[in-house]
């Protein structure tokens, strides 16, 4: 099995901030947070990351609920007016991203649509460099490099053919910049985007929690 992540990154705002805007949040939605053991990495928990630099991470659970999650993430960004993204990759074959700030979505991206849709519905989801850039200027993006990460392709179209996955030396898929570990066209882009702005994923993990509707009882992954 390939790799499913969906990873919020904050921006200018601490873990402590970002984790109590969840709690309000959730708790608007009827559902409490419960806190669980932060040792615990086979459990299937958010877990939020200590602020590093500029970035606060908060990796998803595993279950695919789309709606109140990303609803969550906006009320951070409103309660704190700060900037983020949702970004997400899915079973290692292309991966996205959800840009947002003033509590409200900008734009979204999905390197490719043939296969499964879009996750972002009927939106547009090519991805603009110029409204990624805009959200966070102190951090002195390339644009050039921004437009690199978010190369979409279809598998319909007949370019498509001529990728060369196995060669890693193939012009249509060369790595965006320098020491980049994927092509620009592989779902492992994910990783050297996330590189790219800056994250630190080796954060420590500050909590780790699930949440659960209160009539209900049960874990809501």
């Amino acid at each position: 099995m390939g790799t499913f992540k969906r990873v919020n990154l904050f921006y200018g705002v601490d873990h402590e901030q970002v984790y109590a805007a969840l709690e309000e949040f959730w708790h608007q939605e009827e559902h409490t947070l419960h806190l669980e053991d932060v040792h615990d990495i086979n459990l299937d928990s958010y877990a939020l990351h200590e602020r590093r630099g500029d970035w606060t991470v908060l990796e998803w659970t595993r279950g695919w609920e789309w709606v109140l999650r990303r609803s969550a993430q906006l009320h951070v960004s409103r309660v704190y007016d700060c900037p983020g993204l949702l970004v997400f990759i899915y079973d290692d074959d292309f991966w996205g991203c959800e840009l947002f700030h003033h509590g409200t979505t900008i734009d979204q991206f999905q390197q490719e649509t043939g296969i499964i849709g879009s996750f972002f519905d009927d939106l547009p989801c090519q991805g603009r460099p110029d409204l990624l850039l805009a959200q966070f200027p102190a951090l002195n993006l390339n644009i050039e490099h921004a437009r690199g990460y978010l190369t979409h392709y279809d598998i319909d179209d007949p370019g498509y053919a001529d990728i060369d996955w196995e060669n890693e030396h193939d012009p249509l898929n060369k790595p965006v910049r320098p020491g980049d570990a994927y092509g620009r066209l592989d779902g492992g882009v994910f990783w050297d985007f996330q590189t790219f702005l800056g994250v630190d994923h080796s954060a420590p993990v500050w909590r780790r929690f699930t949440v659960s509707p209160q009539a209900l009882g049960g874990t809501d992954k």
